[in-house]
């Protein structure tokens, strides 16, 4: 009884502002991911330019998948981010590495026997080639119907993100709340831009 009220009294022993402190705390993949959403939004110059949102969301997931370890997609995102600026920097394409690289990290999975694993991991796959085809197309449409076909991607994948989010499958909690604060207001923004252009 003495350490129920002592855990009791911890968190009512914080004022109401270290209250609001800590309940914020707890939700920072979701300012993470609405902080990314901004960061995209200012970049845009129409809704293609998001294709790359969905795809590395897309193909992280299914590395993540295939290792079969929620927690490494935090380190495969981090790596994704990272190889894209220096591919940008560097002046070069970044299309057909992420395309090879999801063909291999799709055979690497379906030879180890992803599709064989519980429904959710195994997904990814047609995840992937959905997701991976969408935002590849909408390269090659015009600005807005391939900005409406990336928005309706990121809005398909932010619902992707709130399925593994409640069952707390194949990638980290986290990652999947700050997916779903990325994806589907940016998925959103990309609507209203290209209604407005």
């Amino acid at each position: 009884m003495v350490e129920m009220s002592s855990a009791q009294g911890g968190s009512q022993g914080r004022s109401p502002t270290g209250r609001v402190l800590m309940a914020v705390a707890r939700r920072w993949p979701t300012w993470l991911g609405l902080a990314f959403m901004v960061f995209n939004v200012l970049g845009l110059e129409d809704g293609r330019d998001a294709a790359l949102v969905v795809f590395l969301a897309a193909l992280i997931y299914l590395a993540t998948a295939v290792t079969g370890r929620p927690g490494v997609v935090w380190p495969l995102f981090g790596a994704s981010v990272v190889a894209v600026t220096v591919l940008r920097l560097l002046g070069l394409e970044p299309w057909p590495g992420l395309v090879g690289g999801a063909v291999c990290v799709a055979v690497v999975g379906l030879a180890g026997g992803l599709s064989r694993r519980p429904t959710l991991d195994a997904a990814q796959v047609p995840a992937m080639l959905v997701f991976g085809t969408v935002s590849v197309a909408a390269l090659t449409l015009s600005p807005a119907v391939g900005g409406y076909l990336v928005a309706a991607a990121l809005i398909g994948h932010a619902a992707l993100d709130v399925v593994l989010w409640r069952r707390n499958k194949v990638v980290a909690r986290s990652m999947a709340e700050f997916c779903a604060a990325l994806d589907l207001p940016l998925g959103v923004a990309i609507v209203v831009l290209t209604v407005s252009a």
